[in-house]
């Protein structure tokens, strides 16, 4: 049998395999099994390559290039969300979100790291295969300590290919963590003041800059307090013309607000 056909076949077995773990209730259960299947795929895959003579050179640069890479890469992978999952368990909300975005800078500087790689590889470009995927091209230092099972490049494919899906599941955690915070916020606060307060006060914390800096523009703002109390504000930007051409104060909820705070600082 050549080595691609029973490449195919061990890619079956896993996918099969992975599947069925997903109907697990412990989720970092469930990677703990995944991570010890991967890691017999790979010893089998591993065994059969050590017996084997390729048929010729693009036959290697196939393995190397596109077959072993994908079983390294879910090893790679799933040996990530282990670590993220066991993270999470410890952890609140807030910690959570932070973490995910440390590793995304993480993922980050790897490409910067790897671009001329990263891009040749994500690009299908071909005619640097014999130096990158083929064996015993020059010395290299690999975690397969064994030079006959990798080209050592193959590795750095397979940490890229792992981390693009890493990239994606985190995406997924963050979106979900939103979700779920705009289900908490949305069920608990309504606002109750009247539209024109409320547009009055986030124009006033936007000209505070006190979000993202201050680089963060109105229409993102409004949107945020529109989910987090449940409301349309409608117009805003015409609301806000409308303050400028008041009367008597142009700030009238701003005031009611210092105005109350003190009485209740020297009150409580």
């Amino acid at each position: 049998m050549d080595i691609l056909t029973y490449a195919k076949q061990l890619e079956g077995r896993m996918k099969e395999r992975l599947e069925e773990f997903n109907a697990d209730q412990d989720e970092i259960l469930k990677i703990g099994h995944a991570l010890t299947f991967i890691r017999e795929i790979i010893a089998e895959l591993k065994q059969f390559t050590s017996n084997y003579r390729f048929t010729d050179e693009s036959e290697e640069i196939r393995f190397f290039k596109e077959i072993k890479p994908v079983f390294l890469s879910q090893f790679f992978y799933y040996k990530k969300v282990f670590a993220l999952r066991l993270f999470d368990s410890f952890k609140d909300t807030k910690s959570r979100q932070a973490n995910y975005y440390k590793v995304l800078q993480q993922l980050e500087r790897f490409v910067q790291k790897n671009l001329e790689f990263y891009e040749y590889c994500m690009t299908n470009t071909t005619y640097l295969d014999q130096h990158y995927f083929t064996r015993n091209r020059q010395p290299h230092q690999s975690i397969d300590r064994d030079e006959k099972f990798t080209t050592g490049y193959d590795t750095k494919l397979a940490k890229i290919l792992a981390n693009e899906l890493l990239k994606k599941h985190i995406l997924e955690l963050l979106k979900k963590l939103e979700v779920d915070r705009s289900a908490d916020a949305s069920s608990t606060l309504t606002w109750t003041g009247s539209k024109t307060d409320l547009i009055e006060l986030i124009y006033a914390l936007h000209s505070s800059d006190v979000f993202n800096n201050g680089t963060a523009n109105i229409k993102v703002i409004a949107s945020a307090f529109e989910e987090v109390f449940n409301i349309s504000l409608g117009d805003y930007y015409r609301t806000f013309q409308d303050m400028r051409i008041r009367k008597r104060s142009q700030a009238p909820f701003i005031d009611l607000l210092r105005e109350r705070f003190v009485h209740r600082l020297t009150v409580d």
